[in-house]
């Protein structure tokens, strides 16, 4: 049993008699996700309204569900319990705060960045949770209302809570800040991601900032310390803490790193020195690296003992993963970056073909549009072409509308094609791959890259 009624009336300041005590199992926005030990909160969306779904939710046995008193004239069934609220989604949030203050002593680490966010949040994941009892958003459940939905689920025996706050606007971090309270609060690194929504990169760096708000005692800040806007970022960190912590590459950081030969890192965190092989293509794995060394340390876990465990973690699905593929007698790697793009993340990806080991592999890049840039689009667009001039690629194809430019603005050297649909790409792809060519296909979700990963992942 994860909540009661009084618990919940509590939560929402509810001042009502209770005849019965009903349990809930979890709390759920989603009705075709409910079973009869949940409570269901309706959200009114841009081009939904969950109360439409409440008759349903009571047929399927769902004994109680908030609602916005203005519809209450909508439902017929007499059975369910209404809890009347005024406003759903503000009324998730208090119980989202009320879950979170709940469970005494649970440690929460907050996540945010313009790229990598949901790679390191599972990677923390995966490295705590052998020495704590850990939870975390599913998948990317990182806005303002499903950061919230995961708080309310949270078991009651938590330790350490890893949340990932993502924005697409102004104020959302701060909101999302104020509920998850954290101890930690990481900033992965700033970028252009969301760029057309805001005025400029600083902009997108002043709400990134707001992780700090409400950071209190002992919390520690994570930031990174070689970022155009470190100034900022440690002046927000200072305001409500002292205990900050950077990380990078340079000497001065308290969390820093030192490639070596052969693809040996060395970290350095709280003069503590950790030698790793980098055994993957991935974008920001050292600074990752540090980044999870650092959180770590702060709990007071041996790194000598528990780092091991860092040199098998693996990219995620559509963000990086490395898949070897056999397709019409063919061999060769494709690295699945399907789940999304944006300038900074696009041009590390780029970058981290051109490393030595992969000198002798052909090299096609499948890029898709980068999207909610705005008047910043065509220009952001066009500064991805002197980063893939440099890595040589065989081969280049852009799908969508806005990448148009990238195939256009090429030098003839490079060949390249462009296509407006995803499944344009498919034959065109398999005549020009050889044997260990190295494939990569990047782009915004909406884009629908993951269908063609899913055609050369099957074989044949």
């Amino acid at each position: 049993m994860l909540w009661n009624l009084d618990e919940v009336y509590k939560a929402l300041d509810i001042k009502k008699k209770i005849n019965e005590n009903f349990l809930f199992n979890d709390i759920s926005i989603d009705s075709r996700k409910i079973n009869k030990k949940s409570l269901f909160i309706p959200i009114e969306g841009k081009n939904y309204d969950g109360h439409k779904f409440i008759d349903s939710v009571a047929r399927k046995g769902v004994k109680a569900c908030l609602i916005e008193k203005k519809k209450k004239h909508l439902i017929k069934n007499k059975k369910i319990l209404l809890i009347e609220v005024n406003n759903t989604l503000i009324s998730l949030k208090k119980l989202a705060l009320y879950a979170r203050n709940r469970i005494r002593d649970l440690k929460t680490i907050c996540v945010t960045g313009s790229n990598g966010k949901t790679t390191l949040k599972e990677w923390l994941k995966e490295t705590l949770k052998n020495n704590f009892l850990v939870y975390s958003n599913p998948g990317n459940f990182n806005n303002l209302i499903g950061m919230p939905i995961t708080l309310v689920n949270i078991p009651k025996n938590t330790e350490i809570c890893i949340l990932e706050l993502g924005m697409n606007t102004y104020g959302e971090i701060k909101e999302l800040a104020r509920i998850a309270r954290p101890d930690i609060a990481i900033i992965t690194n700033i970028g252009n991601a969301h760029i057309g929504n805001f005025k400029n990169r600083f902009e997108i760096a002043k709400e990134k900032s707001d992780i700090f708000s409400f950071l209190e005692g002992d919390s520690i800040a994570i930031i990174p310390g070689d970022s155009d806007h470190f100034k900022l970022l440690d002046k927000k960190a200072k305001a409500k803490t002292n205990q900050i912590i950077t990380f990078g590459k340079y000497p001065d950081f308290q969390s820093k790193y030192k490639e070596e030969k052969n693809d040996m890192f060395t970290f350095n965190v709280s003069e503590t020195k950790i030698k790793l092989k980098k055994k993957i293509i991935f974008k920001n794995w050292e600074n990752n690296i540090l980044i999870i060394l650092s959180v770590m340390n702060v709990l007071k876990l041996n790194l000598k003992k528990n780092h091991k465990k860092l040199e098998s973690l693996r990219p995620l699905p559509g963000r990086g993963e490395i898949l070897q593929i056999k397709k019409r007698a063919k061999k060769f790697f494709l690295i699945d970056e399907s789940y999304n793009s944006n300038p900074n993340s696009l041009k590390m990806a780029i970058l981290d073909l051109n490393k030595e080991k992969y000198k002798l592999n052909g090299k096609i890049l499948v890029i898709g549009d980068m999207l909610e840039l705005g008047k910043f689009s065509k220009k952001m667009h066009k500064e991805i072409v002197p980063i893939i001039s440099n890595i040589q690629p065989k081969l280049v194809i852009t799908v969508g509308e806005f990448s148009r430019v990238i195939s256009e603005s090429l030098p003839s050297n490079i060949s390249s094609f462009h296509f407006k649909k995803v499944f344009h790409v498919y034959n065109k792809l398999l005549t020009k791959i050889d044997n260990n060519d190295i494939v990569m296909v990047k782009g915004s979700n909406s884009t629908k890259l993951s269908m063609l990963i899913k055609f050369l992942s099957q074989g044949m």
